[in-house]
């Protein structure tokens, strides 16, 4: 009785260790997402940044469906390696695009696949890739920081301190007289606008009438008023050589019209009797 009751625990324990084992290692593949037996192949793909991704992260095609997993990280030179094993049933074209990035704003890492235009040629076993340096939030929460801990550091000094004192005394103070100067002036300020605006309106007013004025000289001055204007100077030229050839004629001639012009006595006398006919135009008509 005593050997059963010894047998009963002892496979109650068993059967205790055998569950506990069982969940150890479930909870070690879903935890850990260690790969046992999954037939892939292996590429390699490198960066100089890998934002601490991790062995065993995923690596995903269009940012979802899962196609690998990083199986290891390895240094060489200045360059980070990930071995990556892709599934065998995935064909990878030698265009993709590989880049690290976080599932969320703060969330895992994992290797992301864009595949580009198929040309027929995949990637094949242990070929090597150069990544996608990215542009992320760790590197930009990095460089915050360090911003941050070089102002904490500058304001942190005494004297700066007094410094920004005094500068934000001086700009207040410097508030306050613009405040006082614009109440102030504000009459001014406003007519000032006022008479900008008007300004405005007027050379506004003279441009238009400007090119008012271009527009009709540009009619005037057409090629069919250009021909016009040429024949009415051509005709003007004639007729003054005419006039300046009869005045002449008549200078020399010894006619009355002749002598009338060129005796300076019977000019005055005609002079006299115009200007005693404007004072007197009654003597027309009434001799004395």
């Amino acid at each position: 009785m005593a050997a059963r009751k010894t047998a009963t625990l002892e496979l109650k324990v068993g059967i205790t260790i055998g569950v506990a084992l069982l969940l150890l290692a479930i909870t070690i593949v879903t935890v850990e997402k260690i790969h046992f037996g999954q037939a892939g192949y292996p590429i390699d793909v490198s960066f100089q940044f890998v934002d601490a991704i991790k062995p065993q992260a995923d690596v995903v095609i269009g940012g979802g469906v899962k196609i690998g997993h990083v199986a290891e990280i390895q240094v060489e030179g200045d360059r980070v390696h990930l071995k990556v094993m892709l599934d065998n049933k995935v064909k990878v074209p030698k265009n993709a695009k590989f880049q690290i990035l976080s599932k969320g704003l703060m969330g895992d890492k994992y290797l992301n696949v864009v595949a580009q235009q198929d040309t027929g040629e995949y990637l094949q076993e242990n070929e090597h890739v150069e990544g996608i340096e990215s542009t992320n939030m760790d590197k930009a929460f990095q460089r915050l920081g360090q911003v941050a801990d070089s102002l904490k550091l500058v304001l942190g000094d005494p004297d700066m301190q007094t410094s920004l004192g005094d500068m934000m005394k001086n700009f207040g103070s410097l508030s306050e007289g613009l405040d006082r100067l614009v109440k102030k002036n504000e009459q001014h300020i406003n007519q000032s606008f006022i008479n900008v605006a008007a300004s405005t309106a007027a050379i506004n007013r003279f441009s238009q009438d400007i090119a008012s004025v271009t527009a009709e000289l540009e009619k005037l001055f057409s090629d069919t008023n250009r021909e016009n204007i040429t024949k009415i100077l051509d005709n003007l030229q004639s007729t003054s050589a005419s006039l300046d050839q009869h005045i002449k004629k008549l200078e020399k001639t010894d006619g009355p019209l002749g002598t009338l012009i060129n005796d300076e006595q019977m000019a005055k006398d005609l002079k006299k009797l115009v200007k005693e006919l404007k004072e007197n135009p009654w003597k027309l008509l009434w001799k004395q």
